[in-house]
Formats: structure tokens, C-alpha cells, sequence
């Protein structure tokens, strides 16, 4: 645990957040079982440390210090554009430059319990699974309960309900099942906009069969939307904010697990964190959609 401290004191000196300490206590149970260690392997025999950082990273004396050796790792994690919106794996995989971008998935948990075990206020607000605060929090637009069209030029391309996933696409859990109402822009690209009042609960950036996207919850708590495949790199809001109907959260793109350019869309009854298929249920967009005057 003497280490773990040490990685999120480094992380708190530079000025970074609690999502940051999480991130690299994550990333030394992956690399080193946050112990500081004094030898390498096959793919890296000159690797050192508590992140088995390489010559490259700085001197020996350095990446054999817990301080020092976070410090390297969390200025590496601040040159990653986009870190706080990237899957914690992702983002780790980019600052770290291993082999596998998954590794260090399944250490999240066990990174958790650290972290709020230790970080005392500040980790308070950290959700069991994983998931921070935010680092938004602004109010975007007017917030008057109005619904609008999600992309303004765009037709409905598929609904909710039975469906063969199409040629090309992931099967399993998704394959007879359309568990969504899709959207596409002829021609062009189009803007997404929150359809309502939300709040962002959580941004995704080429996370998976999502690809690039954001979920809110209602301002009134009855839902969660999730709004996926953007183009990469195109989310205008960040996590924590609210924002108003018809605020642009994105670019309609083909990221994911898609055969082309549109967006997805899925409902959540409730106010859910981070709702996923299949372990929370969707619910039809369609009437609600139809009783706002959109379809």
C-alpha cells in the first residue's frame, strides 16, 4: 500500500485528478503487482520498476524510485490527448506503449479498492465500479425540457426489435436483436445533438463496440441515453456536464462495431451510470420519440 501512496501523491503534485491516481495504480498492479521491481522480461529485459519502465524513460536511479518513477509515468499519461475521456486501459496502454491495449482492464477493481481505501476525501465520490468524477460540470444552453431531432437532416434508418445483425458485424448478444433506433445523415456527416435536457454521465472515445459516443441521463432522472459510433475525437462535452436540447455533443461517424456512418441510439428507464447490454435492459425509443414529435 506504501507504493500505491506514493503513485497517487505523484499524481496529486502534478495537479491531476483522482481519475489520474486511479489510472496509475491500475497501470503498476498490471505492470508490477505495484511492487518495485529490479529485472525485466523478454519483451523489455531492461524494464524497471514499479511501471517496468525502460532506459528510454530516464535513469535507472529514477524508474527504481516509486515518486520518480510516477511522476515519469503520470507527465507520460499528460502528453496522451484526450486521457480523461479514453477507457482507463486505453488510455494507460498509450502512455505505457505495451503490446496489448486490454491488459490492464482487469485490474480496475482491485486498482478501486486502493484508491478508496487511500485516498480518503477525495476518492469519496468514486463509484465502486470504477467510475470518477467528473471533470465537467458546466450548464450548456437553456435548459427547458424541450426534445429535438438528434441529427437535423437526418431520417431514422432502423428501429427497435428483431433484426439480423448485419454482414460484417459482431454477433453474439447483438445478433437477432436490435436493441436500439439508428439515425443517418444522407449525404454528409451530420451534428448530434442531445435530444433533451442531460445530463453527461459518460464520454467514450473508440471504446469497443460503442466506438466514440456519450451517455446522459435526463434532468428529470426517467432516462438514460446512450448515443454511439461518432467520429473519433469529435465530443464536444465532457463528463459532468449538463446540457440542454439541441446542444452538438458530437460528429456522426462509423466507430465500433458498424458497416457504416450513422447514429445509434439506446434507451435506459431510470438514471443509470454506465448502462450496457446485456447487463441493463434497453427499453423501445420509439414511442417516446414519437410522442415528442420526432418520429
Amino acid at each position: 500500500m506504501r507504493n500505491a501512496a506514493a503513485i497517487m501523491k505523484a499524481a496529486s503534485d502534478l495537479g491531476m485528478p483522482v481519475a489520474a491516481q486511479l489510472i496509475g495504480v491500475q497501470a503498476s498492479i498490471g505492470e508490477s503487482t505495484l511492487r518495485v521491481i529490479d529485472f525485466g522480461d523478454g519483451a523489455g529485459p531492461d524494464s524497471r520498476g514499479l511501471f517496468q519502465q525502460r532506459d528510454s524513460w530516464g535513469p535507472y536511479a529514477d524508474r527504481m524510485d516509486p515518486a520518480k518513477s510516477s511522476a515519469l509515468f503520470f507527465k507520460a499519461l499528460q502528453r496522451v490527448e484526450g486521457w480523461e475521456s479514453l477507457e482507463p486501459t486505453i488510455a494507460i496502454h498509450r502512455a505505457q506503449r505495451n503490446a496489448d491495449p486490454n491488459h490492464y482492464t482487469r485490474f480496475r477493481p482491485q486498482a478501486t479498492e486502493i484508491v478508496k481505501a487511500l485516498g480518503g476525501e477525495a476518492a469519496a465520490l468514486v463509484d465502486p465500479s470504477g467510475a470518477c468524477p467528473a471533470a465537467g460540470n458546466e450548464v450548456v444552453g437553456d435548459l427547458a425540457g424541450k426534445w429535438v431531432r438528434p441529427m437535423a437532416e437526418s431520417i431514422n434508418t432502423s428501429g427497435y426489435g428483431p433484426r439480423a445483425a448485419p454482414a460484417g458485424t459482431a454477433g453474439g448478444v447483438l445478433a437477432n436483436f436490435h436493441y436500439g433506433i439508428d439515425f443517418a445523415t444522407p449525404g454528409h456527416a451530420g451534428t448530434i445533438v442531445a435530444v433533451t435536457d442531460m445530463k453527461i454521465v459518460k464520454v467514450r472515445n473508440l471504446d469497443g463496440l460503442f466506438g466514440t459516443g456519450v451517455t446522459g441521463q435526463t434532468t428529470d432522472g426517467k432516462l438514460t441515453i446512450g448515443m454511439y459510433h461518432m467520429e473519433a475525437g469529435s465530443v464536444r462535452v465532457k463528463e459532468g456536464d449538463t446540457v440542454a436540447a439541441g446542444t452538438p455533443l458530437g460528429t456522426e461517424g462509423a466507430t465500433g462495431n458498424v458497416t457504416g456512418r450513422h447514429l445509434h441510439m439506446e434507451f435506459f428507464a431510470g438514471a443509470l451510470p454506465n448502462p450496457m447490454i446485456p447487463i441493463n435492459a434497453t427499453i423501445d425509443p420509439t414511442p417516446i420519440l414519437k410522442e415528442k414529435g420526432i418520429l
